[in-house]
């Protein structure tokens, strides 16, 4: 069984809802800019991947990221996100 493949829209719907943000991010918006990435949102986040896609974002890999782009990034090279 393969994994469900997103579309960009709904990959950047599933980081705000993550976050609890009432909008859709951007992909160049920094991580001080999205007022829900703090740890709790880092956290939910990782559960989100594990739960949906089977993926394990670890801490370190987690703390790296400081654009929603990275976030992008890592569902590209695991082959969920389109485009």
């Amino acid at each position: 069984m393969s994994a469900p493949r997103l579309s960009m829209q709904e990959a950047l719907q599933m980081l705000a809802d993550a976050f609890a943000e009432p909008a859709p991010l951007a992909s160049d918006m920094r991580r001080d800019e999205v007022a829900g990435w703090d740890s709790m949102g880092a956290l939910m986040l990782m559960a989100e991947l594990d739960d949906r896609f089977g993926l394990q974002l670890s801490a370190e890999q987690s703390k790296a990221m400081q654009v929603v782009d990275d976030v992008l990034d890592f569902l590209r090279q695991h082959g969920v996100l389109d485009g």
